[in-house]
């Protein structure tokens, strides 16, 4: 099974869209876990912890911080990118899950 992390200021704007994800996840029969936590958690979370995710997106109100966070998914390896800000406003969890399935399948070279 799939992990996808959402990371936002308090790790709540982004649970609609983490639902919107896994709800098209589950009716394309892709097995993934999809939640959503306040960026403070990547700050707190080891290199290994992170290791267990398969992708992490950054809610678009915090995207400024990506600068201060991608050196340490690089170092777990896990693809990491910032969502969209119109596919964030727009509810679009079809796009935003096509989005990580694509950057995971792009990080194991498929």
């Amino acid at each position: 099974m799939l992990h996808v992390r959402l990371f936002c200021g308090a790790g709540m704007s982004t649970s609609l869209l983490a639902k919107k994800m896994q709800d098209y996840a589950n009716e394309k029969g892709v097995e993934v876990l999809v939640d959503a936590r306040s960026v403070a958690d990547i700050r707190n979370a080891a290199i290994e912890q992170l290791r267990e995710l398969d992708c992490a997106l950054l809610g678009p109100q915090v995207a400024f911080e990506r600068h201060l966070h991608e050196p340490k998914f690089q170092e777990a390896g896990v693809p990491f990118d910032v969502i969209p800000m119109q596919w964030y406003g727009m509810v679009r969890g079809d796009l935003v899950m096509q989005k990580a399935l694509d950057m995971i399948a792009e990080a194991k070279g498929e």
